[in-house]
């Protein structure tokens, strides 16, 4: 297998404290720190209402091939990938962000599920081709997330 390697465009200036999870974004208002080099490609980003930000889950330090949903005690024991939990084989995080203002080499947005500090791998714009209308989830995740059936 080919090695991949990806190199940090900025970090998150500020974003949830590390102790900090990612059910506690709503609302929260974030910077991401684009470095110099890369801040020409913030261009034509405030066209857009949301983004993809990509980011490395630098403080993740295991990882779990099944976990137990948190807070769910009766919730079923799933895989890794059946969940959006950190300690994964590869520790990217992957959130749709909606963007408050684009002030380059700055950008704030509304709901990034990131720690302060994190490194931010890539940012892409959300688009309609993106929406998927009442996607499907198990049920623990309604539960969790106090979805109504």
């Amino acid at each position: 297998m080919r090695e991949v390697r990806l190199k940090a465009i900025g970090y998150v200036e500020e974003g949830l404290p590390q102790e900090g999870r990612g059910a506690g974004r709503r609302g929260l208002v974030s910077t991401v720190r684009i470095f110099d080099e890369y801040a020409d490609g913030l261009l034509g980003l405030e066209e857009y209402s949301h983004v993809f930000i990509i980011w490395y889950m630098d403080r993740v330090e295991r990882f779990e091939l099944r976990v137990r949903p948190r807070r769910l005690q009766d919730a079923p024991e799933v895989g890794i990938f059946a969940t959006r939990f950190p300690p994964r084989p590869n520790p990217i995080g992957l959130t749709v962000a909606e963007i408050v203002a684009v002030e380059p080499p700055r950008l704030r947005v509304r709901n990034l599920d990131a720690w302060t500090g994190s490194p931010v791998l890539d940012i892409k714009p959300y688009d309609v081709l993106d929406v998927v209308p009442s996607p499907r989830m198990p049920e623990w995740l309604r539960r969790l997330l106090n979805i109504d059936q």
